[in-house]
């Protein structure tokens, strides 16, 4: 029987993000948090509503006396008895300010994670576009060491007939000889750049689906960039999570001055008892007894030695702290939305100069390489012309990929990134090819 090895499956960038989902432990810490916090909410809730508590208790007694006139009394008898207390505060302010603190909180924390789901997207395709970043330059570097290599092998045949001087050969055998390091290097962070990958979705992963060349590049939309800003005022999501933050740091400042305010508590008490000892049995009631207690309990600080004034300070220091915070995170959203928008429009100019510098070198290479079939230039121009061609099909590369990427980031600083920006993305994944040229684009 043949074992027929299955090839290894091919994931598109929506099939990493929906893994990443599942299995980045960031965002599962991220949830978890939230929960946790949000917890908080309904732990100072119950300070605000009823508590009832029940209580109960059994004992054995053993007693002695001696008596002056003389004899003695001995008694050795069981009581028990239980009880049930209904408590509701009427008044509390500490209370209902810590409640509105808990809930600035919990909306934060809301908030803190929305931002963490944001990351992820950014996280992921961050991580997606490098590993496509290593494999296009493991094949530059495949390409480059083949061209070398067929370069070195004519020289030596020139130099065998007596065509050029030995150290041309040496120059084309150096050439050759930094091709392949290069391109074992290559290799090695194409592993490392898989690993990477790996860590956020906890899978091994070895093949993704590479760009599709013809995916447009255009500027973001809109080009004003104080409409950037506005939206990002609004909706950025680190800048909402600061926002929070200052809203409960007021409302500790109100946790903090209600020290000094008074507390009312309704109450109802029942409490039951029951005794079989001598003095009971032969007392006029039975040794059963109970107690029903309703009232209004009024409580008023006076001093505190000076605790309740320090802790109010301290909650006023803190709601400076968090003014200032959120202060400079307004001035950091403002330019890194302006930064972002104006990097992502100079890519797009990149990658259109990056297609004339590609072609221009292509031409600077056939010229060359017919100079040198006439004897007017050296193999070292040819060398130098190959790996020119090489290394601006990289950057042309590598510019596209720093597009989408800081595209992404100007999405998430506006605090508009969502999966459906991969999902637009994920329809120009198509499967990887293996052959290095130059792109369709930069010849139309």
């Amino acid at each position: 029987m043949l074992n027929v090895q299955a090839a290894p499956t091919q994931y598109n960038l929506l099939d990493v993000y929906n893994m990443a989902l599942k299995n980045d432990a960031q965002l599962a810490a991220a949830r978890a948090s939230m929960k946790a916090t949000q917890e908080t909410v309904n732990q100072s809730r119950a300070s605000l509503l009823p508590t009832l508590g029940l209580s109960a208790n059994t004992q054995y007694n053993k007693v002695g006396r001696d008596y002056v006139s003389g004899g003695e009394y001995k008694d050795n008898y069981n009581s028990h008895g239980w009880g049930a207390t209904l408590t509701q505060p009427l008044f509390n302010m500490n209370s209902w300010f810590t409640y509105e603190q808990a809930k600035s909180v919990g909306d934060q924390a809301s908030v803190v994670f929305a931002n963490a789901q944001q990351q992820l997207i950014l996280r992921v395709a961050d991580s997606y576009f490098n590993v496509l970043r290593s494999e296009d330059s493991l094949m530059t570097a495949k390409a480059q060491e083949r061209a070398l290599k067929q370069q070195m092998d004519q020289a030596q045949e020139r130099y065998n007939v007596g065509l050029i001087a030995e150290t041309d050969v040496l120059d084309a055998r150096a050439a050759y000889d930094n091709a392949r390091v290069a391109r074992i290097q290559a290799e090695n962070q194409v592993f490392i750049s898989y690993e990477q990958l790996r860590t956020i979705v906890n899978q091994d992963v070895t093949d993704i689906a590479h760009l599709e060349k013809a995916m447009p590049v255009v500027a973001p939309t809109p080009e004003n960039p104080e409409e950037w800003v506005n939206t990002a005022l609004a909706n950025n999501l680190e800048l909402k999570a600061t926002r929070e933050g200052l809203t409960a740091s007021e409302s500790k400042v109100k946790v903090s001055k209600s020290g000094y305010a008074p507390t009312v508590n309704a109450f109802a008490s029942y409490n039951y008892s029951s005794s079989n000892s001598v003095t009971s049995r032969e007392a006029p009631y039975s040794g059963d007894g109970n107690q029903t207690v309703v009232g209004v309990q009024f409580d008023l600080p006076i001093f505190s030695g000076g605790s309740t004034t320090a802790v109010t300070r301290q909650a006023g220091y803190q709601l400076e702290e968090a003014q200032k915070n959120y202060d400079q995170q307004l001035r950091d959203t403002n330019a890194n939305t302006r930064s972002l928008l104006r990097t992502a429009t100079s890519d797009v100019d990149r990658v259109h100069a990056s297609c004339q510098v590609i072609l221009s070198s292509e031409s600077a290479l056939k010229a060359t390489q017919s100079g040198y079939e006439v004897g007017t230039r050296s193999i070292t121009d040819v060398l130098d012309a190959q790996q020119q061609l090489y290394s601006s099909i990289s950057n042309y590369q590598n510019t596209r990929y720093d597009f989408i990427v800081n595209t992404l980031k100007l999405k998430q600083v506006a605090g508009t990134l969502s999966p459906a920006d991969l999902e637009a993305l994920n329809q120009w994944m198509t499967n990887a090819s293996d052959e290095l040229s130059v792109p369709d684009e930069c010849r139309g």
